[in-house]
């Protein structure tokens, strides 16, 4: 399957316009992998072996998008994290640009704002991807974009198209995952295919009230939400969890644990209260 800019509403026709697709990997998993996911080459220059100092600017840049987005949350991650758990046994795709290419507040965050960065490649997002001993199996650890820290650069839809793209570049048939109830970012790995929750209670992480799920990929379902006039799913859902209420999650994690199946249906963004998510029981 391959997409063209004339198969993608404008907000992610405009981002492969005017950005460039990368990766981060060890150069022993490059056979592995698909260097032009849905028919967007990723140019060698922009593969970065992370072994190697050449990577070392880039990889600066991922720490500060870490930082953009889970540094409030106790979440940020040592360098050696991201080396041993991502950049070498897996994968970092994203998207980004030349510093010169940036506006000053994003040039001020990523730390590079004099002419001697001008040629810096500043990595503006980041799908990192661990995998699994399941065969076509991944874990997907972190995904992140500068729209956290920019309005006069932001790039609406940017963490989308690089979880999209990513689960292709790394021919994913089993992606996992694990999230808060309450993340922002529900809406976003839930229009990419069927959560299948695995657990709602998550004791061994640091935020205990974690779910983990399975997306079993299907291709035309992953891209469905970057086509023009995609609609989110607003209806649906025999049952609720508030994501403040801790009691029903423990409940249902209960369930789970006695063989129960539950998948997420949608997410009801509530104004002056926690969000709602709704959940099909299965049989």
């Amino acid at each position: 399957m391959e997409l063209s800019p004339n198969d993608l509403a404008p907000r992610y026709a405009d981002i492969l316009a005017n950005c460039k697709p990368f990766l981060v990997t060890w150069k022993g998993n490059v056979d592995a992998l698909d260097l032009a996911p849905f028919g967007l080459p990723i140019a060698e220059e922009h593969v970065f072996d992370p072994t190697r100092l050449h990577s070392r600017e880039v990889i600066d840049g991922l720490h500060h998008l870490d930082a953009f987005s889970f540094g409030g949350q106790e979440m940020l991650m040592p360098r050696w994290v991201l080396f041993d758990c991502g950049e070498f046994p897996g994968i970092v795709f994203g998207f980004g640009r030349p510093a010169r290419e940036l506006g000053p507040d994003l040039r001020q965050a990523y730390r590079v704002g004099d002419a001697a960065h001008d040629d810096v490649f500043v990595p503006l997002s980041m799908w990192v991807a661990i995998r699994c001993a399941e065969d076509g199996a991944w874990f997907g650890h972190n995904l992140s974009s500068c729209n956290y820290v920019t309005r006069t650069d932001s790039l609406p839809g940017i963490g989308t198209i690089t979880k999209v793209y990513a689960v292709r570049l790394a021919k994913i048939r089993k992606q996992y995952g694990a999230t808060q109830w309450s993340s922002n970012s529900l809406n976003l790995h839930m229009s990419l295919g069927e959560m299948n929750l695995l657990n709602a209670y998550t004791p061994a992480h640091t935020h205990p009230e974690t779910f983990t799920y399975r997306i079993d990929v299907d291709w035309d379902r992953l891209v469905a939400p970057l086509r023009p006039n995609w609609k989110r799913r607003t209806t649906g859902g025999d049952r609720y969890v508030d994501a403040d209420d801790s009691a029903a999650i423990r409940q249902l994690h209960d369930e789970l644990e006695a063989g129960a199946r539950f998948r997420l249906a949608r997410v009801e963004m509530r104004q002056d209260a926690a969000n709602r998510l709704w959940i099909d029981t299965l049989p």
